[in-house]
């Protein structure tokens, strides 16, 4: 049966142990001899935007009060005129109709051509683009050759973690 005493020695001699495997580990540096670029590989498509011009024809409407002056102008110009060729009320009615008729249709819908700037993103073609990862790197330390991979590249030399603990028979 396990009692408090019992506890407590056990975790002071684990945290002993676990003392002597840090105090046991220290660090040095190993001289780098070689490092050799990793690349990626990965395909781009870069976006552009083109603008080009564009000719739009337009209808639109002229509002109520100009198409009334028109028919009301076109009204009285009908209405000399048939006075002048009939000199009589009915020629004068009839030119004035007809006028009007003229001038109504003369201001009719109204087409006008605008160019405006049209724009729209396009992708060039696939480019295949070499990015570094990383780095393998070659060091010596005390006479043996390890090999490693890094992120950045390292200096002339590297820190290494050495770890010294006895062999056991």
């Amino acid at each position: 049966m396990l009692n408090l005493k019992n506890i407590s020695i056990a975790t002071l001699l684990f945290g002993f142990s676990a003392g002597q495997a840090l105090a046991d580990t220290r660090y040095d540096y190993a001289k780098v001899v070689r490092v050799d670029p990793v690349y990626q590989y990965s395909t781009v498509k870069q976006p552009i935007q083109q603008c080009y011009p564009v000719e739009r024809t337009v209808r639109y409407n002229n509002d109520h009060r100009q198409r009334t002056n028109s028919t009301i102008a076109g009204a009285v110009i009908g209405g000399v005129i048939g006075n002048v060729i009939g000199d009589n009320r009915r020629s004068t009615v009839t030119g004035a109709i007809i006028g009007g008729a003229i001038g109504n249709s003369v201001q009719g819908p109204q087409y006008s051509t605008r160019v405006t700037q049209h724009c729209e993103t396009v992708y060039e073609p696939a480019k295949k683009v070499r990015k570094i990862k990383g780095y393998n790197v070659k060091y010596r330390y005390q006479g043996a050759a390890y090999e490693t991979f890094m992120h950045s590249r390292p200096g002339n030399t590297v820190k290494v973690k050495v770890k010294v603990s006895p062999v056991r028979h």
